[in-house]
């Protein structure tokens, strides 16, 4: 596509499934979550509360696991 007097590729991204910020699963948004699991405002990447996932230093681990309590090596 041309920007004003810039031309720029565009590539069209992969379908990603619709993940829930509320409850940290699958196929539904926020706004129609009907859980209520306590993992609002936790990190996508290891599970832990008060930060987010572009700052988090920790190890990778499923944050749906990790608060069930079942391993996440």
């Amino acid at each position: 596509i041309i920007v004003g007097w810039a031309r720029a590729m565009v590539k069209v991204l992969e379908d990603r499934p619709l993940r829930c910020y509320r409850c940290l699963r699958y196929g539904h948004m926020a706004v129609t979550c009907q859980t209520d699991n306590g993992l609002a405002g936790h990190c996508f990447r290891c599970g832990g509360a008060g930060h987010v996932a572009k700052g988090c230093t920790e190890a990778v681990r499923c944050p749906l696991y990790h608060h069930e309590g079942k391993r996440t090596d």
